[in-house]
């Protein structure tokens, strides 16, 4: 686990370079967001979406640097729940923050997942990939 303030720290450096971006828009950021039953502060948030149905946030217990969750607003435990819109806004979101991750730590590829249900190793039943 990490401190509030380091988790703060990261955020604040992926809204600076997102916000370098001329040509990106994005919503306003929540002040918090519910994942599942964890209620988040906005200060972990570093990207919302235009439609404001996507947002991405720093991990308390990243796997490795870069490892950050992009989540529906709404709770839904598996892909499945979520509506078109939704499905639709969610990975054009991950398009955006893996684009973010790659440049900031000068990768030239990634590791994306989901983790669809409790069977599947999902720890938190709220999409996230």
């Amino acid at each position: 686990s990490r401190t509030k303030e380091c988790m703060e720290h990261e955020a604040m450096r992926y809204r600076d370079v997102l916000a370098s971006w001329p040509d990106l828009e994005q919503g306003p950021l929540p002040k918090d967001h519910t994942f599942a039953k964890f209620k988040l502060d906005g200060t972990q948030l570093f990207y919302a979406s235009l439609r404001g149905l996507t947002v991405a946030f720093v991990n308390l217990k990243p796997l490795t640097a870069g490892h950050v969750l992009v989540t529906p607003r709404r709770v839904a435990s598996l892909l499945q729940d979520l509506m078109e819109d939704e499905v639709d806004d969610l990975f054009q979101s991950v398009r955006v923050v893996q684009q973010l991750i790659e440049r900031y730590y000068g990768a030239t590829a990634s590791n994306l997942g989901i983790q669809d249900g409790r069977d599947a190793g999902q720890s938190v039943p709220h999409v996230h990939v």
